[in-house]
């Protein structure tokens, strides 16, 4: 019976060690080591840059002052607890001995900030798929600043633009969203957008749009599962009415295959939500940017391509979608 008692004893003793061990674990205490002149702050300057952790490791912290530069150098959060979420660095600090710190803020949590260690940081990385408007044509000329451009400039991430003229969901040119995706190396990235569509209403099926969008969809998430993948759907356009010399809006125009370029997007919409992407709706974001009422200047082509001043507000509405959605 003493044995058993003991025993028992020995395994409370455990339990109780573990415990402790967790909540160890799990609490930010102590100090930076002895201040060392080599770690003073030698230079700080202001950055905007959207980073994500790398390379880090249990302990990896937050720090009220970056280590062993400051005598009151403190772990406030284990950066692992944000490695999934986006920090948005605003000072870099260079120290004596050349090592550098970012001072980050979570996003969507600032109250979660501190310097963490250069090495354990990198910018995040953006790519947008899609037709001519997203590689920025205007009708005679490419924009000096096309939406993924400015996008990545706003989101403070390195941007990709594999937008392609003649860009479309169905079809197997190197243009088109199949081959597209079939050669890129999504690993590369953090965010991608895709935003095809207007060149399918003037070609497709939409049997084939919903087919093709949802394989795609579908191949990119089995393959990269920690893409954060989004939807843009086609912007308004003017055409020209069957019979007519008419211009009209092409959301509330049947094209050459018996659809509406409005009725393409809520198709393209419904395949977003099945796949669990999130998606930008110009319908309902912003329905001002394209009136119904027919408005050329909008267009350097006065039909399809925007001009830069429109893909200024493109970019605008694009930029509050991600910075709502991406983590």
């Amino acid at each position: 019976m003493k044995a058993n008692f003991n025993h028992q004893i020995k395994l409370l003793l455990l339990l109780a060690l573990s415990f402790f061990a967790v909540q160890f674990s799990q609490t930010i205490t102590g100090n930076a080591a002895k201040v060392d002149p080599m770690y003073r702050i030698a230079t700080t300057k202001s950055v905007s840059l959207r980073m994500k952790a790398v390379n880090y490791k249990t302990k990896t912290a937050f720090w009220n002052h970056p280590y062993r530069s400051n005598k009151a150098s403190k772990k406030t959060h284990w950066l692992r607890n944000y490695s999934s979420r986006s920090l948005l660095a605003t000072k870099q600090a260079t120290l004596k001995n050349g090592l550098q710190y970012y001072y980050v803020k979570v996003a969507r949590k600032p109250s979660v900030a501190g310097w963490i260690y250069a090495k354990n940081l990198t910018q995040m990385t953006m790519v947008s798929l899609g037709d001519s408007i997203t590689k920025g044509w205007t009708g005679s000329s490419y924009a000096t600043a096309p939406y993924p451009q400015q996008v990545g400039s706003q989101l403070m991430v390195k941007d990709t633009n594999l937008g392609e003229n003649n860009g479309k969901v169905v079809g197997d040119t190197d243009l088109d969203l199949t081959q597209i995706v079939s050669q890129t190396d999504f690993s590369h990235y953090d965010i991608a957008t895709i935003a095809y569509g207007v060149n399918d209403y003037f070609h497709s099926s939409l049997d084939d749009v919903k087919q093709v969008l949802d394989e795609q969809i579908k191949a990119i998430k089995a393959k990269y599962p920690s893409l954060q993948l989004f939807g843009i759907l086609p912007l308004d356009c003017y055409v020209t009415s069957f019979g007519t010399d008419q211009e009209t809006d092409a959301y509330n125009t049947t094209g050459y295959h018996d659809y509406t370029l409005g009725e393409l997007c809520t198709a393209e919409a419904q395949v977003y939500a099945q796949n669990g992407v999130k998606y930008l709706d110009w319908r309902t974001e912003a329905p001002d940017i394209v009136p119904a009422t027919i408005n050329n200047t909008i267009f350097g082509d006065n039909l399809l391509h925007p001009t830069q001043a429109t893909y200024d507000k493109i970019s605008t509405v694009i930029s509050a979608f991600l910075e709502e959605n991406v983590k």
